[in-house]
């Protein structure tokens, strides 16, 4: 699967999904529901290259900001969100993470069970186990590690809205 076509099925989800960031589960699971197990594996391929490549102190910062603080799985789960958001503000936030300042404020900026439909739907069509990239588990962000006092100047925009 070529990363434009993995693009396409989660903005897909995101527009059937509507306003609500939790229906896009249900939305991703409707898609994924028509490809093959061979797809869905290339799939899946497809999203764990972007949680690597979401794997940065800058978007630990954004995350730990959005969200009141950040834990390594929460850092996760706030990457399974950024995802689900599509290709544009994904690769906006890659690039410049204070962009994120244009959400609205939330409760929190998670969505960990969009991590997890690949797999499900693998099972439900008898694929057995997904085989999935964990090296993610063990690696250290990449970029200029922060400390909470710097955080503010490194990402002023989401200091300033979400505090920090």
């Amino acid at each position: 699967m070529r990363e434009q076509d993995f693009w396409s099925i989660i903005e897909s989800a995101k527009s059937a999904a509507g306003k609500d960031p939790e229906a896009r589960v249900d939305a991703l699971e409707d898609k994924l529901s028509a490809l093959s197990t061979a797809e869905i594996q290339e799939f899946q391929h497809q999203y764990d290259q972007m949680i690597h490549r979401s794997n940065r102190w800058n978007l630990l910062g954004a995350a730990y900001l959005m969200n009141g603080g950040c834990s390594d799985d929460g850092f996760r789960y706030f990457c399974h969100w950024l995802i689900s958001e599509g290709q544009q503000t994904f690769e906006k936030a890659l690039s410049n993470p204070d962009s994120l300042a244009q959400f609205p404020n939330q409760y929190y900026f998670e969505l960990e069970s969009f991590a997890y439909v690949a797999l499900k739907q693998f099972e439900a069509k008898g694929g057995g186990e997904l085989e999935r990239d964990f090296s993610i588990e063990m690696a250290a962000p990449i970029g200029k590690e922060w400390t909470d006092d710097e955080l503010p100047s490194l990402l002023q925009l989401l200091a300033q809205k979400y505090g920090g």
